[in-house]
């Protein structure tokens, strides 16, 4: 009895439709791409019921003429690419030609353009009709999944869907800053990002939407090679968080999910970042079309980049290069933040995004924004020293960077004498250098000592019996390639079989934790700098002062002498480890002048 059947058309429609659109944010993926290609000036997305009930994004492009209507739903019908060659010369946000198929197959979809609308309700066609949009094109998906219950009962509440698709809207809008963004919910205008004159502006509109940012906390870097050009609106170091999630990377004008160029990110800050911190980046990566592969995920989130470890350095040394280098200060002036309650990014109120649920106070955003002020204005001229206490004490010092000034807070003159004045918590050095007191981590700054006197030490050490290893079949692959590089680092290690190393030398000063530097070498894969760094901490790490030992005046005055030697006050892992206190800021913090 035969086993093997041909499918019914409508079932294989279904089947393929469930690879591109698997809930409503999907949709609003697939317009909002098919709206940018259009060249529109504005683009609009209007959101009912979670997306499921009703979903709808309008522009204003070139849209769609009478007699294409009727092929958009067509299985691989489309305007972007005609032959297969045209899949490596991709420059439009969409090319498939199976979104609006697949919308088509599992919702009730209406094309509007030219004055004509076309309607086809879960694969089955229906009338062209006249009537409609004149302008542009506005595509509408209906009753998600309604024929589909099984599919339908996956979805997530209403309000989960909407805040999926929410985020699918902004980050669409990042890339394209010269296109007007809408975004209605229910019928009311939630966000509202306008044409911005540069990348920064509207990717900092988007980032200061949900987080009390401060705007002067960020810079623009940029550079450029023969086949790409890469742009960054990254964080300064002195803001930073505990994940990776805010680390964005655009290739292409696309977002995409890929791990290494994240790591290039975190390279770039090196020595900048305190340990365990990550940065808020968003890379937007322009690259050759012809060395970009897009046809590998239905929903474009993964890419090949057939010149990955070019790009990946080009960004790591892009941000490395082009931070500012700089050390914390205490300042007695606090630096403005954004009040939760301000419908408006801060210092700009060219877009908008409403808030209309109630702060932590009960108060409504609309009861209080005709009473608000900025925070100059309503400041006090004079205050007595109750008042000052007051303000000073619930407020936490700002830790502030000198990037908007050309002059680096970094550097001390060895002539000057350093004043040890003491320990503090067993974790801080306390000294007067120059008419500022200094706060110096212990720990990270004999780290950073011996951190360099490894890079500068010559001496290796033989091992009597070899330390075996093994690794992965990716690491053993980047080890083949890149044995000799740990040559140079005093570091002999050789292959004894499939995925099987050893170890056999390290240099003198590493020699009681070649365990954690092999540990190191078998996971950790990187340009040589980022292994000589990564190899050269593990080491600093473990040999160093730790928080809570007891340190006398003389051990304490003979590292300090170091520390004021260094170029770049920051330990291996990333931390900088003093903070400065002028005595101009802190007389003004206790109310006192000269």
């Amino acid at each position: 009895m035969a086993q093997i059947r041909v499918l019914d058309s409508l079932v294989a429609s279904r089947i393929a439709a469930g690879e591109v659109i698997d809930r409503p944010a999907a949709i609003a993926r697939e317009l909002i791409d098919n709206a940018i290609d259009a060249g529109p000036t504005e683009i609009t997305v209007d959101v009912r019921g979670g997306g499921s009930e009703y979903l709808s994004v309008s522009d204003n492009g070139s849209g769609i003429s009478k007699e294409d209507l009727p092929l958009t739903v067509k299985p691989h019908a489309t305007s972007k690419i005609a032959t297969l060659d045209d899949l490596y010369h991709l420059s439009t946000m969409g090319f498939r030609g199976e979104a609006l198929y697949s919308i088509a197959a599992v919702s009730t979809l209406s094309i509007s353009s030219g004055g004509w609308t076309y309607t086809c309700d879960n694969s089955t066609e229906g009338n062209l009709t006249k009537g409609g949009t004149e302008r542009g094109t506005v595509v509408t998906s209906q009753n998600l999944f309604a024929q589909l219950p099984a599919r339908r009962a996956f979805l997530k509440r209403d309000q989960s869907e909407a805040q999926l698709i929410r985020n699918t809207f902004l980050s669409k809008a990042m890339p394209f800053y010269q296109i007007h963004f809408r975004y209605y919910a229910n019928g009311a205008l939630k966000i509202d990002l306008p044409v911005r004159k540069t990348l920064k502006d509207r990717v900092l509109d988007i980032m200061t939407i949900d987080e009390r940012l401060i705007r002067s906390e960020f810079t623009y870097l940029e550079t450029k090679d023969a086949v790409f050009t890469i742009k960054a609106v990254t964080s300064l170091p002195s803001l930073h968080r505990s994940d990776r999630s805010k680390i964005k990377i655009y290739v292409n004008s696309r977002a995409v999910e890929e791990y290494s160029l994240v790591q290039a990110v975190s390279f770039g800050y090196g020595e900048s970042l305190p340990g365990g911190s990550f940065p808020y980046s968003v890379i937007f990566i322009d690259e050759d079309p012809e060395l970009v592969d897009f046809n590998i995920h239905p929903a474009k989130k993964e890419v090949k980049l057939r010149n990955r470890a070019a790009v990946h350095h080009a960004l790591s040394s892009m941000i490395a290069d082009g931070l500012p280098k700089a050390i914390p200060a205490i300042k007695a002036e606090q630096p403005e933040l954004i009040p939760a309650e301000r419908k408006t990014s801060f210092q700009d109120r060219e877009f908008i995004y409403e808030r209309s649920a109630p702060d932590d106070r009960g108060e409504s955003v609309e009861s209080r924004r005709s009473s608000y002020r900025p925070a100059e204005d309503a400041r006090p001229k004079n205050r007595d020293w109750l008042e000052k206490a007051r303000e000073i004490s619930s407020v936490k010092p700002a830790i502030r960077q000198s990037a908007e000034s050309k002059e680096e807070v970094w550097k001390p003159e060895s002539r000057k004498e350093i004043r040890y004045i003491g320990q503090a918590f067993r974790l801080f050095l306390i000294c007067e250098y120059d008419g500022r007191l200094y706060l110096v981590d212990q720990h990270a700054a004999h780290e950073r000592v011996i951190f360099d006197e490894l890079r500068a030490q010559k001496t290796v050490q033989k091992l009597l019996i070899p330390i075996p290893f093994e690794v992965s079949p990716d690491m053993d692959d980047f080890l083949l390639s890149h044995s000799d590089v740990y040559t140079q680092f005093g570091i002999m290690i050789s292959r004894t079989g499939d995925r099987e190393w050893s170890l056999s030398a390290l240099p003198a000063l590493a020699r009681p934790f070649e365990k954690e530097l092999i540990e190191l070498i078998g996971t950790k894969a990187g340009s040589d700098s980022e292994l000589e760094s990564a190899l050269y901490a593990v080491v600093a790490c473990r040999a160093a002062i730790k928080a809570g030992d007891e340190v006398d005046a003389y051990s304490a005055q003979a590292l300090l002498e170091k520390v004021f030697e260094l170029e770049n006050p920051a330990c291996p892992h990333g931390r900088t480890f003093i903070v400065t206190l002028e005595e101009e800021e802190l007389r003004k913090m206790v109310g006192r002048t000269k």
